[in-house]
């Protein structure tokens, strides 16, 4: 099975975070909840679809949660996007319901803007030098 532009970019994502933040690897969470049930073409898995959604899985939750409060905000939530991607009206709710919460919440297109945004929440909170890192 070959991955998606998207799941390619999500794992270089979290690579590249615990290859220069080691002592931060627990703390960047990835929810994946890109994976999508279609009950119609698959009723066989219509109750693991229902048992998902007692379990917590939601429609509009973001990619990563960085559990790192600084600069007084909480922590900080993304979702990558490739391409031509759009944000769903349930992530445009969410983002705006974790920023009126304290967070810093946000969407980014590609990997490397995910890097520099993940770099920037870093610099402004970690004094330490090895956070200046380039993407």
């Amino acid at each position: 099975m070959s991955l998606k532009p998207e799941q390619i970019d999500h794992i270089n994502v979290v690579n590249w975070f615990n290859y220069n933040f080691p002592e931060y690897k627990d703390d960047l969470h990835h929810f994946a909840n890109e994976r999508f049930i279609d009950v119609k073409k698959n009723p066989g898995l219509w109750q693991h679809a229902k048992n998902l959604s007692k379990m917590g899985v939601k429609k509009g939750i973001l990619d990563f949660f960085l559990a790192l409060p600084m600069n007084g905000k909480a922590g900080l939530w993304v979702e990558l996007k490739v391409g031509k991607g759009k944000l769903t009206p349930e992530q445009i709710a969410f983002i705006e319901r974790k920023i009126s919460r304290g967070y810093e919440a946000l969407a980014v297109w590609g990997e490397d803007a995910a890097k520099a945004v993940i770099l920037t929440y870093l610099n402004r909170g970690v004094k330490d030098e090895r956070s200046k890192l380039r993407v």
